[in-house]
């Protein structure tokens, strides 16, 4: 499946966010990626139709295998 920039974007900031954090949030990504949260919303939809992210009841993110791996990679490649 190909993945586009703007998703990869997103893994990678779940990944920076939750080494820097511990938990992330969507309001986390907001702000500090200074996008809309409408937007952000979208995409994080979109990252868990696509199995690579889950949220819990309390809205915090995790990264599925295929989600931890892409962050991975983008992380090494900047």
């Amino acid at each position: 499946m190909e993945i586009h920039e703007s998703a990869e974007n997103y893994l990678e900031m779940i990944l920076i966010l939750k080494e820097r954090l511990g938990l992330v949030r969507s309001i986390d990504i907001v702000h500090e990626m200074n996008y809309a949260k409408p937007s952000v919303s979208v995409a994080m939809k979109r990252l868990r139709e696509n199995g690579y992210i889950e949220m819990d009841k309390e809205g915090y993110i995790a990264l599925l295998p295929p989600g931890l791996e892409i962050a991975q990679r983008i992380y090494t490649r900047h």
